[in-house]
């Protein structure tokens, strides 16, 4: 079995290059591999949107740094993030590309859950002052809000992680548990993004869920995140 893990150095470089190319740096100091994965991660979705015909801006710098936002808590106005636009006939679409934002379910409008990146539409992240006993604020959006999401896993697949993630697609996203049509507007469809290259058994795990469900399950991205992410790969890639 491969080994999962890549040396911080090659992912901090690898997202400090992709910052640059948008003429910003790093703001986190981090020390841990699986944040800089998220990191790399996240900045592949941005890659995705921009290689289908969205410009991305950098929001919210932070110290003129981008800062990503590698926790579940806190308050996302601290935090940087992409915005990506396109036009459609006469309509401008924006849409904010988010780390770590707690997302309402679709089944209860009083429980949620943090996927690691989010697809979300504008301006529409809430707060509540009732959600925890003390004065913290809860920071969510709600789930018509929500366009995509993708978990992050610095792991090998294995047969519990990808059947807990049809889960979270349930409590989220339950229409993508079957084939729908393309909106147009080329978001990915809900993604597990996973580190480590899968053996024989969790392969056929993974093409038995992704014929039965509108998904995208994306193994191996320490070795193939680039080509995966590619200008002529990304078709390969499921689209909501």
């Amino acid at each position: 079995m491969a080994n999962p893990f890549k040396d911080i150095k090659e992912l901090t470089r690898d997202v400090e290059t992709y910052l640059r190319k948008n003429r910003s740096a790093i703001y986190n100091n981090s020390k841990r591999i699986s944040d800089f994965f998220e990191m790399a991660c996240y900045n592949n979705i941005v890659r995705f949107y921009e290689n289908n015909g969205y410009e991305v801006e950098i929001k919210n710098l932070q110290k003129t740094k981008f800062n990503y936002k590698c926790t579940t808590a806190g308050n996302p106005s601290k935090y940087s993030y992409f915005e990506v636009k396109r036009k459609k006939g006469n309509l401008e679409l924006i849409f904010e590309i988010r780390h770590n934002i707690n997302v309402q379910s679709y089944h209860s409008n009083d429980t949620y859950t943090t996927p690691d990146i989010c697809i979300i539409k504008p301006n529409s992240i809430l707060d509540s002052d009732d959600f925890y006993d003390s004065k913290m604020k809860y920071y969510y959006i709600e789930n018509k809000a929500l366009i995509s999401f993708c978990e992050v896993k610095n792991f090998n697949p294995y047969p519990e992680l990808l059947f807990n993630f049809i889960g979270v697609v349930n409590e989220l996203r339950p229409h993508l548990l079957r084939q729908v049509r393309s909106s147009g507007n080329s978001h990915i469809a809900t993604t597990l993004m996973v580190s480590g290259k899968s053996n024989k058994h969790a392969d056929r795990i993974i093409a038995n869920l992704q014929s039965r469900y509108h998904i995208n399950v994306l193994s191996d991205l320490f070795n193939i995140g680039g080509i995966t992410f590619g200008r002529h790969a990304i078709n390969r890639i499921k689209r909501v």
